[in-house]
């Protein structure tokens, strides 16, 4: 598989409507204070995962997003990895659930294992600049902290965290 990158030189706008829309979101969390809940997946190619880079924060991620309402977590996953890089998940293995609180939301992440997919990793280039299969063993250096803890915990290496 190939990955999928934005061309060389191309960096997202700093005023690109998702990223003032995702500190929008995280003011308005700060007021209300809502519940929310989220997914992630872990999707494996041999010994390597699926990252990805979005435009609006740093750091490459496990693909994933919001529940909507009226859909199950694992409806969620598969919707989300679909529309982030295009891939349809056959498996969504539950892996753990690990609360965040972070810009005033109490959010919930449920995380799932995706080893049976089909389909090319895409990407919109709005949203998502970068997709790429990493070697577990060899992250890239700005893999945000959340997502190393949880493939640490998946390989074994850590025990399981409640906290994102």
């Amino acid at each position: 598989m190939t990955d999928i990158t934005l061309p060389t030189g191309t960096m997202p706008h700093p005023l690109n409507p998702l990223r003032l829309a995702w500190h929008a979101r995280n003011a308005w969390h700060r007021i209300s204070r809502p519940l929310t809940i989220g997914v992630r997946a872990i999707i494996l190619d041999g010994d390597r995962v699926l990252l990805i880079r979005h435009s609006y924060v740093p750091g490459w991620h496990l693909p994933g997003g919001g529940v909507d309402k009226r859909e199950t977590l694992v409806e969620a996953v598969r919707r989300e990895v679909r529309e982030e890089v295009g891939l349809a998940l056959e498996t969504a293995r539950p892996f753990g659930v690990f609360a965040r609180f972070r810009h005033g939301a109490s959010d919930h992440v449920a995380v799932f294992v995706a080893e049976r997919w089909s389909g090319e990793p895409r990407i919109d280039r709005f949203e998502i600049t970068q997709a790429a299969f990493f070697p577990l063993d060899r992250l890239p250096e700005d893999t945000t902290p959340a997502t190393r803890r949880r493939l640490a915990e998946f390989l074994g290496n850590k025990p399981l965290d409640e906290h994102w």
